[in-house]
C-alpha cells in the first residue's frame, strides 16, 4: 500500500509541475523548489476557506510567504497571474509573522525558522493554511509541511489543526498525504 500511495504523490507531482510548468516538462526536470512551489498552488485547489472570507466571488486569493527560500522566490513566479475557484492569486511577502491579518496561505521558509512559533501564535483562529518547509512543521503546529524521503518531495497534513482553523481539506489531497497531529511532536 505505501509503494502504491508513492507512486500516486509521484505521478500527481508530475502532473502538478507541467501544469504549472509547461516549458520546464519538455525542458529538464523539475526541481525540489518548484515542485514544492507546484504542489503549495495545487494544494490551494483542494482547501476551501470559509466562504465569508471571500466579499465576492472574484475576491482575491492572498498568498503570503514568509522568509526567504528558492521554494518562495519558485512560488511567488509560479503563481503570479493565476486564480484558484475564481480567485485571483495574489502574491505577498511578510515581514514578520503578526502580518498575516490578510492572508489566507502563509508559506514559511526555512529560512524564517525562529519565526515559526510566532507564526502558529498569530494564525491561532484564523482560517489560513500554514506550509513550511522544515522538517517536522505540520507536527509542530502547521496544516502541511514539507518532507523529503529518498529523493521523492512529499507532504504532511495536520488534520486538526486545519479543522480548527476551519479550512475543509478534499479527500483526494488527504489521499496522498501522511496525516500527523500536534501530539506526534512530544515524540509518540
Amino acid at each position: 500500500m505505501k509503494r502504491r500511495t508513492v507512486n500516486i504523490v509521484a505521478a500527481m507531482a508530475m502532473a502538478v509541475v507541467c501544469a504549472a510548468f509547461p516549458a520546464l516538462a519538455v525542458s529538464q526536470a523539475a526541481t525540489e523548489d518548484q515542485l514544492m512551489a507546484a504542489y503549495i498552488f495545487n494544494f490551494a485547489k483542494f482547501v476551501e476557506w470559509p466562504a465569508e472570507l471571500f466579499p465576492a466571488s472574484n475576491s482575491a486569493l492572498n498568498f503570503c510567504a514568509l522568509g526567504r527560500s528558492a521554494a518562495a522566490d519558485e512560488m511567488d513566479s509560479a503563481v503570479r497571474g493565476q486564480s484558484v475557484n475564481g480567485h485571483p492569486i495574489k502574491v505577498r511577502r511578510l515581514g514578520s509573522a503578526e502580518e498575516i491579518a490578510d492572508c489566507h496561505l502563509v508559506f514559511l521558509a526555512s529560512s524564517a525558522g525562529k519565526q515559526q512559533q510566532r507564526l502558529f501564535q498569530a494564525a491561532k483562529g484564523r482560517p489560513v493554511l500554514l506550509i513550511g518547509e522544515s522538517p517536522g512543521f505540520a507536527r509542530a503546529g502547521g496544516t502541511i509541511g514539507f518532507i523529503t524521503e529518498k529523493g521523492k518531495v512529499l507532504f504532511e497534513i495536520n488534520l486538526n489543526l486545519a479543522e480548527e482553523a476551519h479550512l475543509k481539506i478534499s479527500s483526494k489531497l488527504l489521499s496522498l498525504a501522511r496525516i500527523v497531529s500536534s501530539a506526534e511532536r512530544a515524540g509518540n
